[in-house]
């Protein structure tokens, strides 16, 4: 799960949706991640910063993947 951005604290955001769309390579390896969908900036540099960390186990082929991020303040 990705942490809630301080930076959207200190700009008094409290949720925020993203939506990542990435290739993830036949060994495994995370491609041209994109944000397709976001409700605030800090958002997408959170979501795409948690993506790029992804250890992913290869299929044998190539695969895109879209993961949707759903932000709020606790």
């Amino acid at each position: 799960d990705a942490g809630f951005p301080k930076e959207a604290v200190r700009q008094g955001i409290e949720k925020g949706e993203v939506d990542v769309v990435f290739t993830l390579s036949a060994t495994g390896e995370v491609k041209d991640v994109k944000v397709t969908r976001s409700t605030h900036a800090v958002f997408a540099r959170a979501a795409v910063r948690t993506v790029a960390e992804y250890k992913c186990q290869g299929q044998g082929r190539e695969a895109t993947v879209r993961v949707p991020f759903s932000y709020k303040l606790e």
